[in-house]
């Protein structure tokens, strides 16, 4: 949301609130990670051997281009552009699958490690290029972090311990000319069982999690959360390419309640979800994935959630090197603006990597977001004064095209084009001000171009 200079301070800080509750509630978590990054192909070159199965991999990316809405500012206004550099150096250390381990005479192992080890740090380093100070205020480095630790993989038996770090920078607005930054991390660990070769696994999870607003004040109490979850996973494969699948997780999010400086309640969340669904690969061209469930959202103050939860999808497998996926899911989400938003998504992607050295992918999401109500601690409605209508719905539009040429295992060219747009007739702010409400609806548009180079 854009907030006017001529504005009251009170209409500021509510702006800043508001911001605050809906541009971070559309940014997913990793959600700036560079595709490469995600991608082990690219993000593992073919590393230092530190002993016989234990590799160390180092890399730096360097990315150019532009990006056309720092601040998610509406469309009503005069957005501010930027030139942006991002430098991303990275570091990881794993260990190798067993194919890849050869014994003295030359062949490779055929007995499992008694550990799967895999860390990977990156450290992107956001540099904004204009002549706004409000702009360039936004420079700032930013964390991803990686852990995985298997013992004893693909045994009966299995323990394992995973972790992720991420420090997120999340521009402001222009009368807020510093960063949203917030420090997430989550753990887990847990034990598996697979007897009888895999047909079954059971998998139980225990994990932690933290969101930390560096900002503080109103920003840090409705963004701040401790989280602590239970998972038990399951997968009974009946058929060498097909398996039943189920799920159940609860995962509570524990936050300070009451109400903001504005009267808008702040609550803690207990969710509780169960999936259970089906994948497979019924010819050498189709696979999907189906599942349905239930899905509850019990909160201290204001509306809960209870409906059917669900995704299908379909997969057409293409060349064995491509593939197309189209599907939709149904979930709900926690939402800093309201209790959550009821998440109706339709998307479609499609990757192929032509002969091992050109990699394309594009993704398009639709979605139809349905949010609760917003309410004060009193159990009332927020005021018409601070929103425009209180049952809000959004229409968001995502789509990315990666593009990448892999010149060596170790040196690739690569392209990220990302475009966001949201539709909405809802507006914030303070109506009794001279232009004191603005819409929530945004465009934004980022194009980065540059070479990985990663050992």
């Amino acid at each position: 949301m854009q907030v006017r200079g001529s504005a009251h301070a009170a209409h500021r800080s509510f702006g800043r609130i508001i911001l605050t509750a809906v541009v971070l509630c559309l940014v997913p978590a990793g959600a700036a990670a560079q595709e490469w990054l995600r991608d082990r192909r690219a993000s593992e070159g073919p590393g230092i051997m530190l002993s016989d199965s234990v590799v160390f991999h180092a890399g730096i990316a360097v990315e150019g281009g532009y990006d056309t809405n720092v601040f998610y500012a509406p469309s009503e206004v005069s957005p501010a552009g930027a030139g942006r550099l991002r430098i991303t150096p990275q570091v990881g250390l794993a260990t190798l699958p067993p194919q890849r381990i050869e014994n003295p005479d030359g062949s490779t192992t055929t007995t499992n490690p008694s550990v799967d080890f895999r860390l990977q740090i990156a450290a992107p380093y956001n540099q904004y290029l204009s002549a706004d100070s409000a702009v360039m205020d936004q420079s700032d480095v930013g964390i991803q972090t990686t852990l995985d630790l298997v013992v004893f993989p693909r045994r009966t038996w299995s323990f394992l311990l995973r972790d992720t770090y991420t420090r997120t920078i999340d521009p402001g607005n222009n009368s807020a000319p510093y960063n949203f930054n917030h420090d997430m991390n989550d753990a887990q660990i847990g034990v598996g069982w697979a007897p009888g070769g895999g047909t079954l696994e059971l998998n139980l999870l225990a994990g932690f999690a933290f969101n930390l607003y560096e900002t503080g004040g109103d920003v840090s109490l409705r963004g701040d959360y401790l989280s602590p979850r239970v998972d038990l996973v399951g997968r009974w494969r009946f058929f060498p390419n097909t398996a039943l699948t189920f799920q159940t997780t609860f995962s509570p999010v524990l936050r300070d309640n009451g109400q903001d400086d504005w009267g808008m309640a702040v609550s803690s969340s207990y969710p509780l979800r169960t999936w259970i669904g089906m994948n497979g690969q019924w010819t050498p061209i189709i696979a999907t994935q189906l599942r349905v469930g239930y899905g509850a959202g019990f909160y201290d103050l204001g509306e809960d959630f209870e409906s059917v939860i669900g995704q299908a999808e379909i997969d057409f497998i293409i060349g064995g090197s491509g593939r197309l996926k189209l599907g939709f899911i149904r979930d709900f989400v926690d939402s800093y603006f309201s209790n959550f938003y009821v998440r109706n998504e339709g998307y479609v992607g499609w990757d192929h990597l032509f002969a091992g050295v050109f990699l394309i992918g594009t993704k398009v999401g639709v979605s139809y977001d349905q949010y609760a109500a917003t309410y004060q601690e009193d159990g009332t409605v927020v005021s018409p004064r601070w929103v425009s209508h209180n049952q809000r719905n959004d229409v968001r539009l995502r789509g990315s095209l990666f593009a990448e040429y892999r010149l060596k295992d170790w040196l690739g060219f690569n392209a990220t084009v990302s475009y966001e747009q949201n539709f909405t007739d809802f507006a914030s702010g303070d109506s009794t001000v001279p232009d004191g409400r603005t819409s929530e609806e945004y465009w934004k548009l980022t194009a980065l171009a540059g070479a990985r180079v990663i050992y």
